[in-house]
């Protein structure tokens, strides 16, 4: 799994793509503005969107995106993401975590795939410096909100 562009950088690009907020009292709405903001482009390919905020949910560093993250993980494959996003976020200074884990198709196997990396994730950043504030499924059809993060579902794609 390889970061595409640059390093994270510890003052980010003020013309960097800029999130919402995403407080510690965000709603069902503010909380999908945020993924569709996050995921901001067309649905026709495999893509982990993922970006770091502060404790406040603010933005700290440009958000980032990982391509051929394996379909089903094995718990190496966890492990190794995991070290990935606690590595960047030490250099940004970040408290969170946010992922939106999308994909071309919406079967069963692309539903049992993310809700394993979304547990994997949720049970390795639960607790410590950083932490998995949101994760979402996005397909064709819209965003999700995958297993231990509830069973909220927004029908809008963002397109």
């Amino acid at each position: 799994m390889r970061v595409r562009g640059g390093s994270l950088p510890f003052d980010p690009d003020p013309d960097l793509l800029r999130l919402p907020v995403l407080g510690p009292d965000a709603d069902d709405r503010a909380l999908l503005d945020h993924a569709i903001e996050l995921c901001a482009e067309g649905c026709d390919r495999e893509v982990v969107h993922f970006a770091f905020l502060d404790a406040d949910g603010r933005q700290v560093a440009p958000a980032g995106r990982l391509h051929d993250v394996p379909r089903l993980p094995r718990r190496r494959d966890v492990d190794e993401l995991v070290d990935l996003f606690r590595h960047q976020g030490l250099r940004a200074r970040a408290r969170q975590v946010v992922c939106v884990w999308q994909t071309v198709d919406d079967d069963e196997l692309d539903r049992v795939a993310v809700d394993a990396w979304a547990s994997g994730l949720a049970r390795s950043l639960g607790a410590g410096p950083l932490r998995l504030r949101a994760f979402w499924h996005r397909t064709p059809s819209g965003f999700t909100v995958p297993g231990r993060f509830g069973d909220r579902a927004g029908g809008a794609d963002g397109d």
